[in-house]
C-alpha cells in the first residue's frame, strides 16, 4: 500500500473516529433538552391549572368540560383521588386511557414507557388547606418531539455522509498534493537509474515544511553527486592531458634507442637521462593529482594550534639554501597562534614560495600579521609578473602562465590548485595580484580558530 493511501486512511480513520462520538452527543444533550421543555410545558399546563382552578373545583365528579380546555396535544388529563380511583378525565389520546392511575402526595414529573413508547408524566397534589385531598396527573406522548428527533437523525446521516465523503476526497487530494514531491522525487530517481543523468527537483519557494526540505536535501545532493562527476571526469581528462606529452616523449626516446641507440652510446644515454626524467615527472605529477582529488573530497584536518611565525621561519629555512635569492620575513608580533592543521598550512607556503622563486628577480617578502579573528599572510615578490589576463585562470589545474619555462622549471601546474583547495579546507581565501615585469603578490586569509562546520 502507497504511503498516501496510508496518510488518507489515517486522516479519513481520526475523522471518522470524532465524527461518530461527536453525533452522538449531539444527539443526546438534542433530545434531553427537548425532553425537559416538553416537561416544563407540561409542569406549566398543570400549575395553571391548580392556580386558576379550586381543588375542590377540580375534585367534582365528570368535571371533563372544565379540563378540556387545558388539554394538550396527545395528552390526559386525570383527577385522582386518595383511592387512585380517577374522579374526572379528559384525553385526546385513547391509549393513554390505558395507564393506571396513581396518586401522588408530592410533585413529580418523569418520563415512563408504555407499549414500547416514551411518555411523560406529571403528578401535582391537591391542597385544600393543609390537607392533600387528590392528585391532577398529566400524562403526555411526546409525538412532536419524537418526530423532531427522527429528523434529527435524518439530517445527522445526510451530514455525517457528506462530512465523511468530503473528508475521504479531500483526504486523497491533501494527501496527493502533500505526497507529490515524494512521487516526484521516487519519478526522477527513476529516470536517473535509467539514463545516469543528474536531475533535480523543481522547488515550490512559497513552502518551506518538511517536504520543502527534503526536496533542497535531495537537490543538494544531486549536485554533490553532480559534482563529484564531473571532478572525476576533470581527473581523468586532466591526467591523460598531462600524462600524454609525457608519453610521446618516452615513445620518441625508446624508438630512438631501438633504431641508433646500441650504435651511439651519447644517444643511447642522452635518452635514457630523458626518460627517466619524465619517468620521474610522471610518478611526481600522479601523486599531486591523488592528493588534490583527496583535498576535494573535503579530506578531515587534523587540527592543532601552533605559533604561526615558528612555521614561516621552518619554511624559509628549508628553501632558501636551494636559492640564491634572498626570503624575507616581516610580521607584525613576535609569536601569531593559529588553530589549523600544521603540516597542510606548511605544504601551502611551500607552494606559494617555491612559485615565487621559481621567477623572483632579487628577493622575495614574506609578511605575517593579525587582523581581528583572521591571520594574513602576504608573499610579495619583484618577478616577472603575471599578465591581468592570465589572473582567472591562475589556479586552474595543469594552467602554466610561462608553458614555454614549465619543464625547466618542473612545475606541473597543480601546486596553486592545491594550495587553494588547502585554504579553502580551512574556510580561508586565496588571491593572487600581479602586474607584468612589477611583480606579484599572494594573499593568503586563514581564520585563527577551527570553524564549527569544518570535518576533523
Amino acid at each position: 500500500m502507497k504511503i498516501k493511501t496510508k496518510a488518507s486512511l489515517l486522516s479519513f480513520s481520526w475523522l471518522i473516529a470524532i465524527l461518530i462520538p461527536l453525533i452522538f452527543v449531539i444527539y443526546f444533550f438534542y433530545a434531553k433538552f427537548e425532553k425537559e421543555e416538553a416537561m416544563e410545558a407540561l409542569q406549566d399546563t398543570a400549575n395553571e391549572i391548580t392556580e386558576q382552578l379550586s381543588p375542590s373545583v377540580l375534585m367534582q365528579a365528570n368535571n371533563n368540560r372544565v379540563l378540556n380546555k387545558y388539554l394538550p396535544q396527545h395528552a390526559t388529563i386525570r383527577i385522582i383521588d386518595k383511592s387512585s380511583t380517577v374522579r374526572s378525565q379528559v384525553s385526546n389520546n385513547a391509549d393513554l386511557l390505558a395507564i393506571p392511575p396513581q396518586y401522588s402526595e408530592i410533585d413529580h414529573s418523569y418520563t415512563d414507557t408504555f407499549q414500547d413508547q416514551t411518555i411523560l408524566i406529571v403528578q401535582s397534589p391537591l391542597r385544600q388547606g393543609t390537607e392533600i385531598i387528590g392528585t391532577l396527573e398529566i400524562i403526555s406522548k411526546p409525538v412532536e418531539l419524537e418526530q423532531q428527533l427522527n429528523n434529527l437523525i435524518i439530517i445527522i446521516c445526510f451530514v455525517a455522509i457528506g462530512a465523511i465523503m468530503i473528508s475521504l476526497t479531500g483526504s486523497l487530494l491533501m494527501s496527493r498534493l502533500l505526497f507529490l514531491p515524494l512521487s516526484r522525487m521516487t519519478k526522477i530517481m527513476k529516470e536517473i537509474e535509467t539514463s545516469l543523468a543528474i536531475k533535480k527537483l523543481p522547488m515550490d519557494r512559497k513552502s518551506k515544511d518538511e517536504l520543502y526540505q527534503l526536496s533542497e536535501t535531495f537537490n543538494h545532493m544531486m549536485e554533490r553527486i553532480e559534482i563529484s562527476m564531473l571532478k572525476q571526469q576533470q581527473f581523468i581528462s586532466d591526467a591523460s592531458h598531462e600524462f600524454k606529452t609525457s608519453i610521446t616523449i618516452i615513445e620518441g626516446y625508446t624508438s630512438l634507442i631501438r633504431r641508433w641507440g646500441f650504435e651511439n652510446l651519447e644517444l643511447h644515454m642522452e635518452a635514457i637521462e630523458a626518460v627517466h626524467a619524465e619517468s620521474q615527472r610522471m610518478k611526481h605529477v600522479t601523486n599531486q593529482l591523488l592528493e588534490l582529488a583527496e583535498l576535494e573530497q573535503e579530506t578531515r584536518l587534523t587540527y592543532s594550534q601552533f605559533d604561526l611565525v615558528t612555521l614561516c621561519k621552518e619554511t624559509i629555512q628549508l628553501l632558501q639554501p636551494l636559492s640564491t635569492k634572498e626570503i624575507h620575513l616581516i610580521t607584525s608580533e613576535n609569536k601569531l597562534l593559529l588553530e589549523a592543521d600544521r603540516l597542510q598550512m606548511k605544504q601551502v607556503l611551500l607552494i606559494t614560495l617555491d612559485n615565487a622563486l621559481k621567477y623572483v628577480k632579487q628577493r622575495i617578502v614574506m609578511y605575517v600579521d593579525h587582523q581581528e579573528s583572521l591571520l594574513c599572510i602576504r608573499i610579495v615578490d619583484d618577478g616577472i609578473g603575471i599578465p591581468a589576463e592570465e589572473l582567472p585562470f591562475i589556479f586552474d589545474r595543469f594552467y602554466r602562465v610561462d608553458r614555454s619555462r614549465s619543464r625547466q622549471t618542473g612545475g606541473s601546474g597543480l601546486g596553486l590548485a592545491i594550495a587553494k583547495a588547502i585554504v579553502h579546507l580551512h574556510q580561508g581565501t586565496i588571491q593572487i595580484n600581479s602586474e607584468r615585469d612589477r611583480g606579484t603578490e599572494v594573499m593568503i586569509v586563514i581564520p585563527t580558530r577551527k570553524p564549527f562546520n569544518t570535518l576533523m
